[in-house]
């Protein structure tokens, strides 16, 4: 079984038009953290590995993993000269406490001034704050 971690502009209740192709081989697990950073880059977050910080979003079973990542991996530019994410396993956490090795987008490429820290961690609150 395959998992994926999102965090960002694929949440459920962001309903961002990249969803759509992959929406019917996602299954809703829960929601979830990992440890880490997220930082707001404009139109969308970026989560980088950090020991420290949680970072909110959900956790999803995978069917046609293959042709969910060809969408998805295109979607985060994983195929540009210089991508912007990596896509790796991760432990993510569930409300239970225990643990699900599930794949994550991480931000590879250099924090600037102007991308501020998600302090909560949670892209869909910092969106609706924003206004």
């Amino acid at each position: 079984m395959e998992y994926l971690f999102v965090y960002g502009t694929l949440l459920k209740d962001f309903k961002h038009k990249a969803r759509f192709p992959v929406e019917e081989h996602l299954q809703f697990i829960s929601e979830a953290t990992v440890k880490g950073a997220l930082y707001d880059l404009g139109n969308y977050p970026g989560y980088v590995e950090e020991p420290t910080g949680d970072v909110k979003g959900e956790i999803y079973l995978v069917s046609e993993i293959d042709k969910v990542f060809e969408i998805l991996d295109e979607y985060e530019g994983l195929f540009d000269n210089e991508p912007e994410y990596i896509r790796k396993k991760k432990e993510i956490e569930i409300p239970n406490g225990e643990t699900i090795e599930s794949w994550i987008y991480i931000y590879q490429q250099a924090i600037r001034p102007e991308h501020k820290r998600i302090m909560n961690g949670d892209y869909l609150a910092f969106i609706r704050n924003k206004g």
